[in-house]
């Protein structure tokens, strides 16, 4: 869809749509009654190259069989130059997910509320926070969306937790219609450009000046993933600048406080003390939000304010990370967020998953799995 057509009308829509795909697998999987079995089958299946599992019910088979192929436009060329931006940037990458669009996303108060009613994602936060984080890399590791990959079953089990979360979201009393669909269209395709968009943007705004044909190349990953996702075509624009419009449209419609987005930016802002101690980074966290996303859709949020390491702000640049502008005009900022970046992945998995990966499952209801 051309920029420029995202009406309120359009977007009004998306609301009330869901995901057929993955909607049909999730209802036949209850109505059989199989979801625990179903649970239990996929939680070794990992990559791309993995042997379905046998038995499942018809629906979730053939929703695997037509997700696992990548779109006709997909070009494995932009993907490469896209996901190398990892290796570059990686600890940056990561502190503008949780620093940024994170926090944007729930600045979105009726999107928020559906984050607010899963269990699964308001206890156990830390490990929440490192799964999202691993789901990235997931995506831009070396081979991520190839054959032996991880980054497209990442994506299908997210999309069947997804449509989880509309199976039983939408039955619970307290559900407000106004509110649209639980996980509709506009929301996921928000939550998408919350990746593909502002995290270049983050980039630059950290002072990693990104050639277009890099930046473009990301979104193209992004692309591909909210197509693995079941993002509708419609609201996955195929250029960087008809995202960004896209974004900044859902963003003036859907950003106002929340109790849930307040409580879920609060658990980020704690996830950031307890792995950054220290008189140094003090106040990293506000920081680090208020800088990449601004006072005013930090307040909706009720990030705190900036403490006084901001003077630090007006200091020379600290970091090069190889090319362009790096930290000119934010160096602390832009330490807190390489440090913050770095410490996630050195340390986050052994402090929470006993240094194993996180591998997404397919849960059973709003509340955590049981252990398998």
């Amino acid at each position: 869809m051309p920029a420029g057509v995202w009406t309120d009308e359009v977007l009004d829509r998306m609301r009330r749509a869901g995901d057929p795909a993955g909607d049909a697998a999730i209802a036949e999987t209850y109505e059989l009654g199989r979801q625990e079995e179903v649970r239990q089958a996929l939680l070794g299946f990992g990559k791309n190259s993995d042997a379905m599992p046998a038995g499942l019910p018809s629906q979730l088979q053939r929703y695997f069989e037509q997700s696992s192929v990548l779109p006709e436009w997909a070009d494995r060329e932009l993907i490469e130059r896209g996901r190398a931006l990892l290796g570059r940037y990686e600890a940056l990458v990561v502190s503008t997910l949780l620093c940024a669009s994170l926090p944007l996303c729930y600045g979105c108060g009726d999107g928020a509320q559906v984050l607010a009613r899963s269990q699964r994602l308001t206890s156990g936060v830390y490990r929440r926070l490192m799964e999202t984080s691993q789901f990235v890399v997931d995506v831009l590791d070396n081979g991520g969306l190839e054959p032996r990959g991880r980054g497209l079953r990442s994506a299908q089990k997210i999309r069947l937790l997804h449509a989880t979360m509309r199976y039983h979201v939408g039955r619970q009393d307290d559900w407000n219609g106004a509110w649209g669909l639980p996980v509709n269209q506009e929301d996921l395709a928000g939550t998408l450009m919350s990746f593909s968009v502002v995290i270049p943007r983050g980039l630059g705004r950290l002072g990693v000046d990104l050639p277009h044909e890099d930046r473009d190349a990301f979104f193209h990953v992004w692309r591909v993933v909210g197509h693995v996702l079941g993002v509708d075509d419609r609201l996955n624009p195929a250029a960087f600048d008809d995202g960004a419009e896209l974004f900044d449209t859902i963003i003036r419609r859907q950003q106002k406080s929340s109790e849930a987005g307040i409580a879920l930016t609060k658990a980020v802002l704690d996830f950031i003390r307890e792995v950054l101690p220290g008189p140094a980074f003090a106040g990293a966290g506000p920081n680090l939000i208020r800088h990449l996303i601004g006072d005013r859709a930090a307040d909706i949020v009720n990030v705190p304010p900036a403490d006084l390491t901001k003077a630090a702000l007006q200091a020379g640049s600290v970091m090069n990370f190889g090319y362009g502008k790096t930290g000119d005009t934010a160096p602390f900022v832009a330490r807190a967020a390489s440090e913050l970046g770095l410490v996630v992945f050195k340390n986050g998995l052994r402090l929470t998953n006993k240094g194993r990966r996180y591998e997404w499952q397919v849960p059973t209801g709003l509340n955590e799995p049981q252990p398998s």
